[in-house]
């Protein structure tokens, strides 16, 4: 049996989220510009669409720069893991109460799956002091 190592998890990991964390700019992009967006099930005023985008680039951007280090810093990715965790949380909770369709919780499934690998890979990191 082979033996995946947990660097490459966590790194697979770390640019998996960038990957989704450039899809959700792209989604909010048009209606921070004032356009609708085919991809929202509901209209988003501009301000909060543009606040909602920079704090999805914020976080690719984060994580980009974890994936290149060569020690991770474990408060960033846990900080990383409880930001996909609420994410998907308050998606299903949003959905469960019927404000967006339930698609939209299925669709936030991805960050439940990273969340979770960030924060096994910050509870179990190596905490050996860095010399």
């Amino acid at each position: 049996m082979t033996t995946i190592s947990r660097d490459r998890v966590i790194r697979s990991a770390l640019w998996a989220s960038v990957v989704l964390n450039a899809l959700g700019v792209i989604v909010f992009l048009p209606p921070a510009l004032g356009h609708p967006s085919p991809l929202l099930p509901i209209a988003v005023p501009r301000f909060f669409a543009a606040q909602l985008g920079f704090t999805i680039a914020l976080f690719g951007g984060v994580y980009v720069w974890l994936a290149l280090q060569s020690r991770l810093n474990r408060a960033l990715v846990a900080v990383g893991g409880f930001g996909k965790l609420g994410f998907f949380a308050l998606t299903a909770l949003y959905a469960f109460v019927g404000d967006v369709p339930g698609s939209m919780a299925v669709n936030a499934t991805p960050d439940l799956v990273l969340g979770t690998v960030f924060l096994w890979w910050a509870r179990t990191a190596d905490q050996r002091p860095v010399r």
